[in-house]
C-alpha cells in the first residue's frame, strides 16, 4: 500500500525537492533501517525503516493540513527526538516553512526571533530553559512537541480513511520553493536570519557519496537546530543510509561502539573532548572504543590545533576541514574518499564539489583575495534585510567574506576572514588567522586570537593549565624571529578564562 502512495508523492515533487530523494529511497529500500535512538522507557536501541519513517511522514503531514498549517512558518525546538525529528522531515517535505530554533536561548531571546520570522505556530519541548509559556505570544498556536504523535494517530486515520488525506500526498512541492529560516550569526554577533530554498538542501547527498557513505552508519551529535546538524541528517536519508540520534555527551563512547560509524562530523568543542578520552589509550584500545571502523573527522566551523590532528593521526584518524556556510546551506569544498581513507591535501578545506562554480576575487600577487561562490547551493537572501543581502550576493555571486585561493586541482585553501585583516600605518596588510595558525603549534596553547593594539599586533593567549610566561614569550620569539617585521606580535596578552564563542563555537572577534 505505501509503495504506491510513496510513487505518487515523488511524482507531485521536482526533481531537486528533498520529498523527491527521500521518498524514492522509501521506494527503493524500504525495509532498510532510516533512524536509530536509545529508547531511554525500554532501555533498548529502537528504530525505523525506511517505509516506516515515511509512512509516518505521510500521515503527519496530512494531521498538519488538515489543522491548516499549510504555507505556515513553524518554530521548532527541542533536542534530538523522534519526534522532532519526525516534525522536521514532515516540514521540509510540506508546503510550509520551519524555522529550528536554540531551544537552551532565553525566553525573551527565542520570542525576538519568532516574532522576527512571522512565525505562526510553535512546537517546543517541555523541560527546556524555552520554557512553553514563557515563550508564549499573540496570534501564535503552541503546541507541545510530545503532542507530535497523537497528531500522527490522527493524521494516519485520516489518510486511511478513503474519503479524506490526499491533500498533503497531492500537494506540489518545487524547487524554487522557500522552506526553511535558520539563524545565523557571524563572530561579530549580528543575528540573521538566512532563508533556504528546497534546491539548495539536496546537494548534500554528492558529499555523502564522494565520501562513500552509504553502506556507513551517521552518528549525529551535533545540534539540529544547526545547519551542519542538519546536513548530516539530510545527507545521511539522501543517500539512503542509517542516522543514529545521539542521546548526548555522556553516552558518546557507547553510542561509538554501537554505531561504528566511518566518519564523524564534528565542532573543535566535541573533537577537543573526545581528544581528552583517548589521550594516552594505546592505539587498539582508542580504536576500539570508537567502533574499530573510525578513520576520519570532519571538522566544521574551525581548524584543530595541529598537536591535536597529529595525536589523531597516531590512531589512524586523519582530521580534515570542510568548507561551507549557512548562506550555502552546507559544505562547498569537502574531504574526499580514496584507497579506503578520508583524505584533504594539506591545509586546505577540501575539493571543491563539482557542481558548483567558486571563484577568487581580485587576487593579489599571491593568487589571495575574497572566495566567491555561485550555484545551486547559494540562498536566497536574508529575511526582511535587504541592506545585508545586497552586500552579500552581488550578480549572482556569494561574497563569503573569506580570503583564500584555489590550487590547479580545485582544492580550497582559506587563509583568513576579510574584515579581520589589519592594515597597518605603514600600509601592510595583515591576515591575523596565518599568525594564529602558527600559535596554534605551540602546545600549550590552547586558544588566541590575534589583533591590533597600539598600531601592533598583538597576540591574546589562554593556556588552560599554568604554563610558565617565560617559555611561551621564548616560542613567540621563534615565531616572531621567521616572520617579516611588520607582522611580527609585538604585545603578548594572557588570558585567565577561554574567549567567548558564538553558537558555533567559533571565537568571538568583536
Amino acid at each position: 500500500m505505501w509503495q504506491e502512495w510513496f510513487k505518487r508523492k515523488i511524482e507531485y515533487c521536482e526533481t531537486e525537492t528533498l520529498a523527491h530523494f527521500f521518498f524514492q529511497n522509501a521506494y527503493r529500500i524500504p525495509e532498510k533501517t532510516a533512524l536509530e535512538w536509545y529508547d531511554f522507557e525500554k532501555d533498548c536501541v529502537t528504530g525505523v525503516t525506511y517505509e516506516q519513517l515515511f509512512s509516518d511522514i505521510v500521515c503527519l503531514g496530512t494531521a498538519l493540513y488538515r489543522k491548516g498549517l499549510r504555507r505556515k512558518t513553524i518554530a521548532l525546538m527541542g533536542e534530538r527526538s523522534y519526534e522532532w525529528v519526525l516534525l522536521f522531515l514532515t516540514l521540509l517535505c510540506s508546503n510550509t516553512i520551519v524555522l529550528p530554533l536554540d531551544p537552551k536561548l532565553p525566553a525573551d531571546e527565542l520570542k525576538n526571533r519568532i516574532s522576527f520570522a512571522d512565525t505562526q505556530v510553535c512546537f517546543a519541548e517541555d523541560g527546556l530553559s524555552s520554557d512553553i509559556e514563557g515563550i508564549r505570544l499573540p496570534g501564535i498556536t503552541l503546541y507541545r512537541l510530545s503532542e507530535v504523535m497523537d497528531l500522527l494517530e490522527e493524521g494516519r486515520r485520516y489518510f486511511l480513511s478513503a474519503e479524506v488525506g490526499r491533500e498533503w500526498i497531492e500537494d506540489p512541492i518545487c524547487e524554487k520553493q522557500m522552506v526553511m529560516m535558520i539563524y545565523t550569526s557571524g563572530t561579530g554577533g549580528k543575528m540573521k536570519a538566512a532563508v533556504i530554498r528546497q534546491e539548495n538542501f539536496t546537494l548534500e547527498r554528492f558529499v555523502w557519496n564522494g565520501l562513500k557513505m552509504q553502506e556507513s552508519k551517521c552518528l549525529i551529535t551535533l545540534p539540529l537546530y544547526h545547519i551542519a546538524g542538519i546536513g548530516d541528517l539530510r545527507g545521511t536519508l539522501l543517500v539512503g543510509t542509517t542516522a543514529y540520534l545521539s542521546a548526548g555527551l555522556r553516552y558518546l563512547l557507547k553510542e561509538y561502539a554501537y554505531v561504528k560509524p566511518k566518519v564523524g562530523f564534528m565542532v573543535p568543542a566535541q573533537a577537543l573532548l573526545l581528544y581528552e578520552v583517548l589521550s594516552g589509550k594505546e592505539k587498539m584500545e582508542a580504536r576500539a572504543l570508537l567502533g574499530n571502523h573510525f578513520s576520519a573527522i570532519r571538522a566544521t566551523g574551525a581548524p584543530l590545533p595541529q598537536n591535536i590532528r597529529d595525536m589523531f593521526l597516531a590512531y589512524d584518524i586523519s582530521v580534515t576541514s570542510d568548507y561551507g556556510m549557512t548562506e550555502t546551506t552546507g559544505p562547498v569544498s569537502v574531504s574526499m574518499e580514496k584507497d579506503g581513507r578520508i583524505f584533504s591535501k594539506e591545509g586546505s578545506v577540501g575539493h571543491i564539489l563539482d557542481c558548483l562554480e567558486v571563484r577568487v576575487d581580485a587576487p593579489d600577487e599571491n593568487g589571495r583575495g575574497e572566495i566567491l561562490i555561485s550555484g545551486q547551493c547559494v540562498f536566497d537572501g536574508y529575511y526582511k534585510d535587504q541592506e545585508e543581502t545586497d552586500s552579500i550576493l552581488i550578480h549572482g555571486w556569494l561574497h563569503t567574506g573569506d580570503i583564500g585561493y584555489i590550487d590547479e586541482d580545485r582544492f580550497l585553501f582559506i587563509v583568513g576572514r576579510k574584515k579581520n585583516v589589519v592594515i597597518l600605518p605603514s600600509g601592510e596588510n595583515v591576515i591575523p588567522e596565518e599568525i594564529e595558525k602558527l600559535l596554534y603549534r605551540i602546545p600549550e596553547i590552547e586558544e588566541c586570537l590575534v589583533y591590533e593594539k597600539g598600531e601592533k599586533i598583538a597576540a591574546g593567549i589562554f593556556c588552560g593549565d599554568a604554563v610558565k610566561r617565560e617559555y611561551l614569550e621564548s616560542e613567540i620569539d621563534k615565531i616572531n624571529r621567521s616572520l617579516p617585521n611588520y607582522k611580527r606580535i609585538g604585545v603578548i596578552e594572557f588570558r585567565t578564562e577561554p574567549f567567548p564563542k558564538t553558537a558555533s563555537g567559533k571565537i568571538r572577534r568583536a
